[in-house]
């Protein structure tokens, strides 16, 4: 069954490397659409109390060093993306939602051998399990960024 629209679910940490290139591998082989989502966290919640901060700022900062962060992953991996999502919320509900959004056929996701399987984005994978017509690769990502 070839893919025609990919998705890869990223964390942005040095681990990710080898995830990004296989997802570029194989919308390589597929000729697929290759779509990356980032889930940025939901700081609406947090309480600031007397410190003199504003949630738009911040949110807007954190959107735009994960934008930076993904523009220099996909420098490295020389490979045309057809999208970039960056919302903020729930990851399982964003990813799904990307998932129909995108209309993608194969989720990529990575699990941090480190964390025996409660990995930050692993442990929301249970979730992606019964996403209806997408299949879900999970890729091991090790301590080291070597590819």
């Amino acid at each position: 069954m070839p893919y025609r629209n990919i998705l890869v679910a990223l964390e942005l940490n040095h681990r990710e490397k080898p995830l990004l290139k296989r997802a570029v591998e194989l919308a390589e082989c597929y000729q697929a659409g290759l779509h990356i989502v980032h889930v940025e966290p939901d700081v609406s919640g947090i309480y600031v109390g007397s410190l003199n901060m504003d949630l738009r700022q911040l949110k807007m900062k954190l959107r735009l060093e994960s934008g930076h962060e993904i523009m220099q992953m996909l420098k490295d991996a020389q490979h045309q993306v057809a999208s970039v999502s960056l919302p903020s919320g729930d990851v399982r509900q964003a990813v799904r939602l990307a998932v129909k959004e995108k209309n993608a056929d194969l989720l990529i996701c990575g699990h941090q051998l480190e964390h025996h399987f409660l990995g930050h984005l692993f442990s929301h994978t249970v979730g992606f399990l019964d996403i209806s017509n997408c299949d879900l690769l999970v890729v091991k990502l090790s301590d080291t960024s070597g590819d």
